[in-house]
Parts: C-alpha cells; sequence; structure tokens
C-alpha cells in the first residue's frame, strides 16, 4: 500500500534563531521524500526568517515552499495551508520547535493502526517535550507539567489514550474541511478551539506518546503572564462560541472563592488547604524532576491562576479582543 501524501504547515514570525533546526529535522525525516511536502508561512518577519527558509527551498526544491502571510497571525497561515495542501492529510507545526525524525512515520503509522479500529478517527498527535533556553522556561515548564494547571494532557501523560485535544496533530484534512478549518475569530488557542469542533461533530482525536517533538519553552516572565492570561481568555471566549465544560468555570469560581475570603472564616480554612495542595505539589513535583525550584512553585502558580482568572473574565466580557 503506498504511503499517505502529508503536508506540513508552519507558520513563522522572526524566528530566525529557530527555523533552521525545525526544517532540517524536517526535511531528514524517516519519511519517503516525494511523499511529503512542508509549506512555511512568513508573517512578514523583520529578521533572517524568510532568508533561511528561501535558502531550504533552494536547496530541497519540491519539498519546502516558503510562503507569506500578509495578515501576520498564525490563524491564517493555518487556513491558507489547508487550503492549499496537497496531501491527504495535514500536519500544523510550530516554528518554535523541532520534531523527532520519525515523526512523520510514527503519525501515519498510529493513525492508520488506530483508524481500523475508530473509523471516526480523525486526527492524532504526541508528546512535546520541553527544552529550557534558561532557568525562568525550565521553571515555567514545570508549571504546565502539573495537572493544577489545567494544560493539556499532552503536556504530562504518558500513556497512549483518545483525548479531548491534542498538539502538532496530524489531521484528515477532508475531516478539517468538513468542520470549517480553523476559527479566524480566535487569533491564540485556535488549535484548541479546532479540536473542540472535532469532538463536537463527534470525531475522535488520538495521543501517542511515542510520536516526539521539542518545543523551546518561554523564559521570559512577560511572556509567560501574556501565555496564562490568553490561556483563560481562549476558554471563555469558547464558551461565547457555544463550548462549554463544567471545569472552564475554574476561573470564575477562584475569583469568587477568593472575594469571600476576609468575609468568611471558612474560606479562610479553605485558602489555607488550597495552599497546602500547592505545597504538596511542589514537593511532589520537586521528587519527580529533582528540580529544587519547583519548591518556589506555590507562589507563581497561585498568579498563574489568578492571571488566568483575569483572561477569562475579560474573555467574557469582549470575546476576542482579550486576546494578548
Amino acid at each position: 500500500m503506498e504511503l499517505p501524501f502529508i503536508t506540513v504547515i508552519i507558520p513563522a514570525y522572526n524566528e530566525e534563531k529557530y527555523i533552521g533546526k525545525c526544517l532540517e529535522e524536517w526535511v531528514n525525516q524517516d519519511y519517503p521524500k516525494d511523499r511529503y511536502e512542508i509549506l512555511v508561512y512568513d508573517g512578514m518577519s523583520t529578521d533572517r526568517t524568510a532568508e533561511i527558509v528561501k535558502e531550504f527551498e533552494k536547496k530541497y526544491l519540491g519539498l519546502v515552499f516558503y510562503k507569506v502571510n500578509s495578515k501576520r497571525r498564525q490563524v491564517y497561515a493555518f487556513n491558507m495551508g489547508l487550503k492549499e495542501a496537497r496531501g491527504e492529510f495535514f500536519i500544523i507545526f510550530g516554528a518554535h520547535a523541532y520534531p523527532e525524525r520519525d515523526f512523520l512515520k510514527k503519525s501515519v503509522e498510529t493513525f492508520l493502526e488506530v483508524h481500523k479500529k475508530e473509523p471516526k478517527l480523525a486526527g492524532v498527535g504526541g508528546k512535546i517535550i520541553k527544552l529550557y533556553e534558561n532557568r525562568l522556561a525550565k521553571f515555567v515548564s514545570l508549571i504546565y507539567s502539573s495537572p493544577l494547571s489545567g494544560a493539556s494532557t499532552f503536556w504530562y501523560e504518558e500513556k497512549p489514550h483518545f483525548a479531548k485535544t491534542v498538539a502538532f496533530a496530524l489531521y484528515d484534512k477532508e475531516i478539517a474541511k468538513e468542520v470549517g478549518g480553523f476559527d479566524e475569530d480566535m487569533l491564540t488557542g485556535n488549535d484548541f478551539e479546532f479540536n473542540l469542533r472535532i469532538n463536537k461533530k463527534g470525531y475522535k482525536l488520538f495521543f501517542n506518546p511515542e510520536i516526539k517533538s521539542y518545543y523551546f519553552a518561554r523564559s521570559t516572565w512577560k511572556g509567560f503572564f501574556k501565555q496564562s492570561f490568553n490561556y483563560g481568555a481562549v476558554k471563555s471566549v469558547c464558551i461565547r462560541k457555544g463550548y462549554f465544560s463544567p471545569i472552564w468555570l475554574f476561573p470564575l469560581a477562584f475569583l469568587t472563592f477568593e472575594a469571600l475570603i476576609f468575609p468568611f472564616v471558612l474560606f479562610r480554612w479553605l485558602f489555607l488547604g488550597y495552599w497546602i495542595v500547592l505545597i504538596g505539589e511542589a514537593v511532589r513535583m520537586w521528587k519527580k524532576t529533582s528540580n529544587i525550584d519547583a519548591l518556589a512553585l506555590p507562589p507563581v502558580m497561585w498568579l498563574f491562576h489568578n492571571v488566568i482568572s483575569l483572561g477569562f473574565v475579560v474573555g467574557l466580557l469582549i470575546g476576542k479582543r482579550a486576546f494578548r
């Protein structure tokens, strides 16, 4: 049986530090070169991103293609890629990351194998291994590695399972078109909303930790808090669009809980319990990772929960304009 043709879609903006490594791993995949293509959508970069991609395009004719995304935001690149893709499957991948060289092979093998048992399969994703540019980046990654962050399971799960959302996934292009592509109101969190819509239509997503990629974790406090704010806003904008999960109400419940701490003694005891849970999780993460910085998690996790909650409320009030 002939292997399926795959389109890899990579949006990029000012990624000269990372795009070379990303493409180097993509052009050297353990998959026939005539059975995939790499489309890089440059969001009008002001650094050497375009130059680097064009060098790959020249060296790997028919494999790498440089494209311009004049609207700059990655969600537009996703839809441009979906429209222009020659593959029957496509992968959305970040320029700030790179895949294992068997990433494509394992993604295809996983999809074909799971699809035999689950004909409603729409996509498969894998494990993201975080890389750290500095100590802060390594510390921030501890937060997302904890279930208390509310992060998707692909950040910390180790077993194959059907999931609500997956990252850097291989998708069936016809199903993607059937559900309407990517929602351009979602200037961030667009892949999350896309996966929600896939689930809402009755299709399935599968996580296989053997499909591995590497992601450079954010390394500034500004970037961390911006991402956290958007993380909250994504959930509330999705609610405005008709999606709902009880756990998404955590931000409202959390802010209400904090507001009641001073008027009511009971809530003070509950707040103490909250901090005990945070401390316990910090100790657990310290033992699991051998990173002593994990012991500083409680106050930062508390800030994280508050910033997410603020983003959630702002998103409820003003919708997509909340995104930063």
